[in-house]
C-alpha cells in the first residue's frame, strides 16, 4: 500500500477507510451505463441526496486531486470507472477537508464538518456493502452459464420441448453427455406404445415416460442411474396433458419430488384443475415441476397465477424460452419450472438447439448425490502366452484322479491344480469401469458444443441479426458433426468385425445403448423396508430369490401340501440306469463351449477349458464317471451365482428384476451328457404325453399352435362352440418338489443308484447374488430345478406331464408351464360345463404337485365365427371361488389368437415390433456398413417374420400385405433403393422372394415332415396318404386325401389345407418316392419362385 500523508493533515484512521473504500469500489465496481455531464466536469450533488448505484468516468484531473491531496494515493490511470455515490463522497470529503484539515478547524466550524463527514462515512459505508439500493436487500444471483452448468457440484435438472424424439435421439444422447444432468425431462416425446424403451435409452440414466395414446405429446424423464427414483403417479388424459412424477431420494431422511407435465394448447381449463389436484399431495416436501404448459408466464393468466399462489408455487424461469425466428426481442415464456422451494435453486435459459424451444435448467443448492465407481474383477490377458498355458497343464500327472474314490476329493484335486496354473498366467484384477456415454463424443464436439452457447448468450443480449445468424450456423455445423462422429465410429467398429460375431453384436448393442452389465440399484424395498446399503441390497435380492419357489405353501394350507398325486400307471418299463461317459464325447462339448460365457463360482473361464480340451478331457471324463459310480455330485457344481437384471418398472421393487443363474461350465457339461441318456430313455419308451410339446426335439410352438388350432377350425367347421381356458401358473420352474420328482422318475424305471444321484443332485443346493464385485451370502434352494441348468427344463417336463391325464373330456396341450384346456359342442352350456368340470380336475393336479395357479392371468376364451355370441356367458371358476376373466385376444406361445381367429391383431404387433426396427435402422443407417446392414435385417427382421407364418398365412390378403409393406421398407434399407422401386425389382436386387414364397416354402416343409413322420405324432396323424385305386401316370405319385371340410373357413384347418397344397405341389414337382429333407428343400426352392404378374 501506498505511503500515508502526515497524520497532522489527515486522521490516521480515516485515511485508511478510504483507502479500502477506493480500493474495492475500484476493483470490484460492476461497470454499467456511465454519466457524463456535457463538458465532462464533476457536478456534486447535495450531500444528504442518496440514488441508485449508477456509475459516471470523472476527469482525471479532478479524481487525481481527491485521491492524492486527501487520501495520499498516488493518481489512478487511466481514470477508474466507480459508482457515482462514491464520487458524492469523494467530494464532500475534499470540501469538507478544504478549508482546513478536520483536526485544525476551529471550534465554531467543526461542527458542521463533523456532521458532513458522518454522512460521508454512511455512504461510504453502504457503497463498501456493495448494496447501495432504494430498497435495500440480498442480491439476486447471476444466472449460470452452459459451462456452470456442466461443471456444477450438485443436482442439476434441465428441460426440453424436443418434438419427436426418436429422429433426434442422437443430440440428446449429446446433451447428456456434455451436460450430464442428473434429471432430464423431455416434453412432446411423440412416442409410441410400440416404441421400446431400449431405444430411446440412455447409458448411465433410468427412463421413465407417459406416452400419449393417440398421435403427439407425451413426457418423458431420464434420471441418472446414482439417483434413487421412482414412479408415484403417471397420468395421461387425451386432449388435456400428460403428467409424470417421481420420487427422487436424496438422503434416508430427505427426498424431493420432481414431475414433468406437458399441456398442449388446445386442452380445455378444466385441464389445469386436474393437474392441480394431482399434484397437491405432493407438495408437502421439496417440489419441482419441469415442463410445457403454453401459458405465456411473462403475462401470466390472473387464473393460472392463483392457482399457482394457492399450491405455493413459483415459476424460477424469467426470460423468454421460444423466440419469434424474425426477430429475438419476441418471445415468450411457455417453458416452465415450477418449485415450492424457489431460494434453493438458480435458473437458466439456454440456447434452441432441439427444437424451436429453448433449453431450460436450474441447479439445487447442496451436495450433490454421488454414485461409487462400478468396479469388476476380471482375469487379466495382458501377458497370457496360451503355449506356455499349455505346457504347464501338460506337465500335471492328471492320470492321479482315478486313483481318488472321493468325487469331493477328486474334484479338489482337479481344481486347485487346473486353478493354480490358471492364476498364475491369467491373475484376477480389478478394473474401474468408466461411465461414459458415448465413445463417439469426441472433445471436439465438446469445446463446439460449449463455443455454440457463447454465441446464442451473444445473439440474445445484442439483438444482432447477424450474432443469431452465426449462431444458427454454428448449430448446423454441431448438428452435422454430431451424426458424422457417431456414424462415421460406428463404421469403423463394424468394418473391423469381419467374421467375429461377437464383436458384431457388441457392436450393435453398444449402438442401442443396451447395457452389458448389470448393476445393483442404489436401494431396495423389501418387508416395505428401504435399504441402500450395497452389502444388505445384495442379501435382499438373495433372499427374495431364494423363496420364489414358496408360492404354493405361502398360499395354501399345509393340508393342501401334505400329499402328492399318484404317478399314472404304466406298463413295466425297462430299468434305467446310467452308462459311462465316453473321452470323445467330453472333447467335443468342451471343444463347442461358448468363450465369451461366464464361469461360476469356481472361476473356470469356458475360454481356458476350450483352450485345453486335448489336455483335460481325459480327467474331466473321469469325474463324472466317479459321480455316476458314487452318486454324489460335488459342492461347487451345486452353487450357482445370480446376477439380478432389470426388467423395468420400480427399481425399489426386487419383483422387477429377473434372477440370471450363472453354473459352473463343468457341471453344465457333465448335465449335457446326463441329459442325453435320460432324453433317449424317456422318448424311446414313450413316456412323455403325446400333447406335451415343451423341450422335445421335432416339436416347438409351432408345431403345438397348429395341432389346436385345427381342433378349433374343425369344430367351428361343423357349427360347435368351442371355448378355453389359457392356464398360467405362478413361478413354476421354481415351485417343483423334489420328493414329488424323485417319485416321477422312480415311475419311469429309473434305477436306484440313478434316483439316488438325482437325490444327491437336489440336495444341498445353494445360490449367492454376484454383482459389482461382491458376493453375498449362500442361501439354501431347497424347491425347483435349478435355472439355466441343462436337465432343468427336461426334469420340469417330467415332473408335469400325468396333467394331461386329468383332462377328462376336453383336449388339453402342454408346453413347458404353458398350458391349453378346451373343448368343443353343439351346446355353448354343454362346452363350458364341461370345461369346468376338466379344470377343476386340472387345478386339483396342479395342487398335487404344489404348482400355484396364477389366476389373474389365466383366461378364458369363446372362439366364434358365425354362431351368435352370448352377451355374458356362464363364468368359468376357480377352486377359490375366483371367475377367471372372458378375453377377446391372448397371446400364445408367441402367437396372438383372437376369438375369430382373423390375426388382425398378430399382424398389427408384427407390423408394429418391425416398424419400429426398421426405423432405428432407417435412423442410424450412415453408420452401417453394407454388409452389416444385410446381417442385421437378415438376422432381426426376417426371423420375426417368420415365426408362426405357417399359422398367420390363413388370414386375410389384406392383412398379409400389411406385412409386404413393411418387408419391402427392410429391402429398400440394404438396397438403398427409392421408395418408387417395384416390389418385383427389390427382391431381384436383394436375392430374396416374396414373403407369400417364403411363408410357402415354410409351410411345404412342414408338412413334407409331417409325411416323413419328422414330425410331432400329433400332425402325422393329420395327415394320410392316398392309396391308388388303378396304376397310372398319376397316380404313382405320393398324394394325400383331402378331408371334408364344409366351410371357406373348414378349409383353412392343418388336416384340409395341407392335403391340398401337397397335391398341387405335387402337379409340378412329382415325387414318387420319399426323398431326403435336405433333397427336398433344394426341389422346392427351384419349383417356388416369384414370377412377376404385375401389369
Amino acid at each position: 500500500m501506498p505511503r500515508c500523508m502526515s497524520l497532522s493533515n489527515v486522521n490516521m484512521p480515516c485515511i485508511l477507510l478510504f483507502r479500502l473504500v477506493i480500493i474495492v469500489l475500484v476493483h470490484n465496481g460492476a461497470p454499467s451505463s456511465t454519466l457524463h455531464t456535457p463538458d465532462n466536469s464533476f457536478v456534486p450533488p447535495p450531500t444528504h441526496a442518496v440514488t441508485s448505484p449508477i456509475t459516471t468516468s470523472m476527469s482525471r484531473d479532478t479524481t487525481s486531486l481527491i485521491i492524492t491531496q486527501c487520501l495520499g494515493l498516488p493518481p489512478l490511470y487511466p481514470h477508474p470507472t466507480i459508482p457515482l455515490s462514491a464520487h458524492y463522497a469523494l467530494n464532500i470529503f475534499y470540501h469538507a477537508q478544504k478549508p482546513a484539515p478536520l483536526i485544525l478547524c476551529p471550534q465554531r466550524s467543526r461542527r458542521p464538518v463533523l456532521i458532513a463527514f458522518s454522512r460521508t462515512l454512511i455512504l461510504l459505508l453502504l457503497c463498501s456493502a456493495g448494496d447501495v439500493e432504494v430498497n435495500p436487500g440480498p442480491a439476486c444471483p447471476q444466472a449460470p452459464s452452459f459451462v456452470d452448468f456442466c461443471v456444477r457440484k450438485s443436482l442439476g435438472f434441465m428441460h426440453v420441448n424436443i418434438r419427436s424424439l426418436l429422429p433426434k435421439f442422437v443430440l440428446l444422447t449429446a446433451l447428456a453427455h456434455s451436460a450430464n444432468p442428473d434429471v432430464l425431462a423431455v416434453s412432446e416425446s411423440w412416442l409410441r406404445k410400440a416404441t421400446k424403451n431400449s431405444e430411446i435409452s440412455i447409458p448411465n440414466y433410468n427412463i421413465f415416460r407417459q406416452d400419449r395414446t393417440a398421435k403427439g405429446g407425451g413426457v418423458a424423464v431420464y434420471c441418472r442411474d446414482g439417483l434413487q427414483s421412482n414412479v408415484i403417479l403417471s397420468r395421461s388424459i387425451p386432449k388435456q396433458f400428460e403428467l409424470l412424477i417421481l420420487k427422487i431420494t436424496l438422503s434416508r431422511n430427505k427426498s424431493l419430488t420432481v414431475a414433468a407435465c406437458y399441456r398442449p394448447p388446445s386442452a380445455p381449463s378444466c385441464a389445469l384443475d386436474t393437474i392441480c389436484e394431482l399434484i397437491a399431495p405432493h407438495l408437502a416436501s421439496e417440489f419441482v415441476l419441469l415442463g410445457d404448459l403454453n401459458w405465456d408466464m411473462l403475462n401470466t393468466p390472473p387464473v393460472l397465477q392463483s392457482k399457482l399462489d394457492a399450491l405455493n408455487l413459483t415459476q424460477i424461469i424469467k426470460e423468454p424460452t421460444r423466440y419469434n425466428p424474425n426477430s429475438v426481442n419476441k418471445g415468450t415464456l411457455i417453458d416452465v419450472i415450477l418449485t415450492n422451494w424457489p431460494s434453493k435453486y438458480t435458473s437458466a435459459v439456454f440456447n434452441q438447439d432441439l427444437s424451436d424451444h429453448c433449453l431450460i435448467a436450474c441447479i439445487r443448492y447442496g451436495a450433490a448425490v454421488k454414485r461409487p465407481p462400478l468396479i469388476t474383477v476380471k482375469r487379466s490377458l495382458k501377458h497370457f502366452c496360451e503355449q506356455a498355458f499349455l505346457i504347464d497343464l501338460a506337465r500335471v500327472s492328471w492320470k492321479d484322479i482315478d486313483l481318488i474314490p472321493s468325487v469331493e476329493d477328486a474334484w479338489s484335486f482337479f481344481k486347485s491344480n487346473f486353478l493354480t496354473i490358471l492364476d498364475k498366467h491369467a491373475p484376477f484384477k480389478k478394473c474401474r469401469t468408466k461411465n461414459r456415454y458415448s465413445p463417439w463424443f469426441t472433445p471436439d464436439l465438446t469445446a463446439l458444443d460449449q463455443h455454440k452457447n457463447i454465441l446464442w448468450r451473444t445473439a440474445i443480449a445484442s439483438n444482432s441479426p447477424r450474432d443469431m445468424q452465426l449462431f444458427r450456423e454454428v448449430r448446423n455445423q454441431y448438428t452435422q458433426s454430431v451424426r458424422k462422429a457417431k456414424a462415421s465410429f460406428f463404421r469403423q467398429k463394424f468394418a473391423s468385425c469381419s467374421s467375429n460375431s461377437k464383436k458384431f453384436w457388441d457392436t450393435v448393442k453398444s449402438m442401442e445403448n443396451k447395457s452389458t452389465s448389470s448393476q445393483l440399484p442404489t436401494a431396495l424395498r423389501l418387508a416395505n423396508t428401504v435399504t441402500t446399503d450395497k452389502s444388505m441390497i445384495i442379501e435382499n435380492f438373495n433372499k427374495h430369490f431364494s423363496t420364489a419357489g414358496h408360492a404354493f405353501r405361502l398360499a395354501t394350507s399345509t393340508s393342501a401340501n401334505s400329499s402328492a398325486p399318484p404317478a399314472a400307471p404304466r406298463p413295466s418299463l425297462s430299468r434305467f440306469s446310467f452308462t459311462q461317459i465316453q473321452i470323445a464325447d467330453v472333447l467335443k462339448e468342451l471343444q463347442n463351449l461358448d468363450p465369451y460365457k461366464s464361469a461360476g463360482l469356481d472361476n473356470l473361464d469356458p475360454l481356458f477349458l476350450k483352450l485345453s480340451a486335448t489336455i483335460v478331457a481325459t480327467p474331466i471324463t473321469s469325474l463324472f464317471n466317479l459321480s455316476f459310480i458314487s452318486s454324489e455330485i460335488p459342492k461347487d457344481w451345486k452353487a450357482a451365482a445370480v446376477i439380478p437384471l432389470f426388467k423395468g418398472g420400480d427399481t425399489l421393487d426386487p419383483n422387477c428384476y429377473r434372477p440370471i443363474s450363472i453354473l459352473p461350465c463343468l457341471s453344465k457339461v457333465f448335465e449335457s451328457q446326463v441329459n442325453k441318456q435320460v432324453t433317449d430313455h424317456l422318448e424311446s419308451h414313450r413316456t412323455f404325453s403325446a400333447v406335451q410339446s415343451g423341450f422335445r426335439a421335432g416339436h416347438g410352438c409351432t408345431s403345438a399352435t397348429l395341432k389346436v388350432l385345427n381342433d378349433i377350425i374343425t369344430a367351428i367347421d361343423k357349427r360347435q362352440y368351442c371355448a378355453a381356458v389359457f392356464i398360467d401358473l405362478a413361478k413354476a420352474f421354481d415351485s417343483v418338489n423334489h420328493h414329488i420328482l424323485i417319485g416321477r422318475l422312480s415311475s419311469l424305471g429309473f434305477s436306484d443308484d440313478c434316483l439316488a444321484w438325482f437325490t444327491n443332485y437336489f440336495a444341498d443346493r445353494v445360490q449367492c447374488v454376484k454383482s459389482e464385485g461382491m458376493l453375498s451370502g449362500p442361501l439354501a434352494v431347497s424347491m425347483g430345478v435349478p435355472q439355466g441348468s441343462i436337465l432343468g427344463p427336461t426334469l420340469f417336463s417330467v415332473y408335469i406331464n400325468d396333467v394331461a391325464l386329468a383332462a377328462g373330456d376336453s383336449l388339453i396341450h402342454l408346453y413347458a408351464d404353458d398350458t391349453i384346456l378346451y373343448t368343443f359342442g353343439p351346446s355353448l352350456d354343454t362346452v363350458l360345463s364341461n370345461l369346468q368340470t376338466s379344470f377343476n380336475a386340472i387345478q386339483h393336479s396342479f395342487r398335487g404337485l404344489q404348482l400355484l395357479l396364477n389366476a389373474s392371468k389365466t383366461k378364458c376364451m369363446l372362439f366364434n365365427r358365425s354362431l351368435p355370441a352370448p352377451a355374458c356367458p356362464t363364468s368359468i371358476t376357480t377352486l377359490d371361488g375366483s371367475d377367471l376373466e372372458y378375453v377377446d385376444v391372448y397371446k400364445y406361445l408367441g402367437v396372438w389368437l383372437d376369438r375369430k381367429l382373423s390375426f388382425q391383431t398378430h399382424i398389427k404387433h408384427l407390423q408394429s415390433k418391425i416398424k419400429s426396427r426398421v426405423g432405428f435402422l432407417f435412423r442410424n443407417k450412415a453408420s452401417f456398413t453394407q454388409a452389416a446392414k444385410l446381417t442385421l435385417v437378415k438376422l432381426t427382421i426376417l426371423p420375426i417374420l417368420d415365426f408362426g407364418d405357417v399359422i398367420y398365412k390363413m388370414a386375410s390378403n389384406t392383412l398379409l400385405s400389411k406385412l409386404d409393406a413393411v418387408y419391402h421398407s427392410a429391402i429398400r434399407f440394404v438396397t438403398k433403393a427409392p421408395y418408387t422401386t417395384h416390389h418385383c425389382d427389390l427382391y431381384a436386387l436383394v436375392g430374396w422372394p416374396s414373403l407369400h414364397i417364403r411363408r410357402q416354402t415354410h409351410w411345404l416343409q412342414v408338412i413334407y415332415k409331417s409325411m416323413l413322420g419328422k414330425a410331432p405324432p400329433y400332425l402325422s396323424s393329420l395327415v394320410t396318404m392316398a392309396t391308388p385305386i388303378r396304376s397310372t401316370r398319376s397316380s404313382r405319385c405320393i398324394s394325400l386325401i383331402i378331408p371334408k371340410a364344409n366351410t371357406s373357413f373348414g378349409r383353412l384347418s392343418f388336416q384340409y389345407s395341407a392335403a391340398c397344397d401337397w397335391n398341387e405341389l405335387q402337379k409340378s414337382l412329382k415325387l414318387e418316392t420319399f426323398i431326403s429333407l435336405t433333397n427336398f428343400k433344394h426341389q422346392l426352392s427351384e419349383q417356388l419362385t416369384d414370377r412377376c404378374s404385375c401389369t
